[in-house]
This record gives structure tokens, sequence and C-alpha cells, in this order.
């Protein structure tokens, strides 16, 4: 059977923000049961090493997190976890020391992204203070603040200049807003294992989207996949709705779905620079892997 490097699973699809990069959720709030989601995970071993705890929906909204990650941990799997930081609190530190964790991304950008009644050093504290605790801890993890808002009008460059202003005076870095927008950088390393992320917004797929090709090659079902919260399987991450339902967890199982003909079709179609399903030719985000 053909392993994939990761799988994005939404144990929840609940957010505690409404980011502005963000379009609606359509789907009703869920949340998936530790039942459900150990069950998943003995079929997931088998064809990944790796899980990713995000489709939409926020890990850290979950009081008992802490359950999932063990889950994880127990049948052997490695943890990405992404997640806006806007509750972020002592109380979750520990929990982010868990053995299964092998990256944490910090959404940063979420903030400048919604109407806070936070100020910018309320929400971004707590981040640099997990932070600096994980890291006299020496941790086995990699942590990524993400930016993933450089576009080419800088419409969030005074935000970035007072991040990095505070990441600098906490760190002793010397980042430099002129330079980052400059050279565009993938990744600068704040301290040991710690790293900005860079990347530009994106346009999430949708059928009501603009015809963009019938050719191209994307990564979902090839690298990855995703789990809806309600069990739904879709082709990769982004179908946040599920349009491409591939088959539900609920009721069938996961080997069962990655061999089905649907499957096996968008594969075989991206392997030859065709794109088979509507959402996917009407997706200007794989045109990033032509």
């Amino acid at each position: 059977m053909k392993k994939f490097r990761k799988v994005h699973i939404e144990i929840t699809n609940i957010c505690n923000l409404k980011c502005s990069f963000c379009p609606p959720k359509l789907l009703p709030n869920n949340t998936m049961s530790l039942d459900f989601f150990e069950k998943i995970n003995k079929e997931l071993k088998e064809v990944t090493n790796e899980l990713a705890y995000h489709i939409v929906g926020d890990p850290l909204v979950l009081s008992n997190l802490d359950k999932y990650l063990n889950i994880s941990l127990n049948n052997g799997l490695k943890v990405n976890i992404t997640t806006t930081a806007n509750n972020l609190e002592n109380k979750h530190f520990d929990i982010l020391m868990n053995r299964a964790i092998k990256q944490i991304n910090f959404s940063i950008n979420s903030y400048n992204a919604n109407s806070h009644k936070k100020s910018l050093d309320e929400y971004l504290n707590p981040i640099l203070d997990f932070i600096e605790y994980a890291v006299k801890k020496k941790q086995h993890f990699f942590i990524n603040l993400r930016i993933w808002n450089l576009d080419d009008s800088k419409s969030a460059k005074e935000f970035n200049k007072e991040v990095f202003l505070r990441i600098n005076k906490r760190f002793q870095s010397s980042i430099d807003i002129d330079e980052v927008y400059q050279n565009r950088p993938k990744n600068i390393r704040v301290a040991r294992m710690v790293f900005l992320n860079f990347d530009d917004y994106f346009q999430w797929p949708s059928l009501k989207n603009e015809f963009v090709s019938k050719k191209g090659f994307c990564y979902g079902l090839d690298s990855h996949f995703g789990i809806l919260s309600s069990g739904k399987v879709i082709p990769c991450c982004l179908d946040k709705d599920g349009i491409i339902d591939l088959g539900n967890l609920q009721k069938e199982s996961l080997l069962d779905i990655l061999n089905s003909k649907r499957v096996l079709d968008i594969q075989k179609g991206f392997k030859k620079g065709e794109v088979v399903e509507e959402l996917c030719q009407k997706c200007s985000y794989r045109r990033r892997f032509d």
C-alpha cells in the first residue's frame, strides 16, 4: 500500500476566530470523538508516519488535547499542530511538550486578520513565553511562527514590523523588515529549532472560483490527503467543505477508500498532468506545483 508523507486529520473544525483570509465555514461545528480518533489512528499508521491536526479548526480549543496526542503517540505517529494561539495559556505548555509532537505552527498573521479585544502584546506574549519555556526544556520539535501575509502591496508591513520588534527584543535576533520584503526568505532562524516562516496569501479552492485549467499537478493524494472531523476523506488539506467526498471512515475502511476508483482516477490524472475533479480545476493553489 502506498505510504503518504502526511495525513491532515481535523480533530475539531471549531475555531474561536474568523480570519479575513479564511472563507466562511459551511459545515456545522463538530469534534471527533476519542474512540473514533483511535480507530482512525490504527488505520492511518499503515499508510503514514505523520499527522497534522488541522484542516480548519484549532486543536487548542479542546480541553482534552492531551488525550488525542497520547493516542497518536501510542500508535507511533508524529503530530503537527497548527493553531492561532488565540487561547494559548500556561496550562497548555506541558501538553505541548508531548513526545508525539514533531512541529508546532503558530499562525501569527491570524491576529491581524481579526478584530481583537486583545492588544498585540496580550496575543504575542503567551506565544513567546511558550517558546522560551520550550527552548529551556530543549524541546524535541520545531516551532514555526507563520507570517503568511507577504503580498505585493505590503498590506501587512506595519503589523509585521511590530511583530519583528517584539521577537528581536525577546530573543536578541536581528530580523529586518525591509530585508524580508526585499529577499522574500522562506525561513529565518529565531532560536534553537524556532523559525519565522514566510509565505503569501492564497485563495481557497471553491466551485465558485473561476476555472483555472484541466492540466497540471497537485500533491493531493500523492504526498498527503485529509480527513474531516465527520470522518469524510478528502484528497487534500484545502477541501475544507468536503466537496470531493472520497468516502467516510464511519462507514468504510481507509484502505477501501484509498483503493476506490475515484481516488485512483485522481492519482492517475495528476501523474499524466491531467486535473480530473472540478474543484481541482478551479484551484489556483496547485499552480505553485506546475
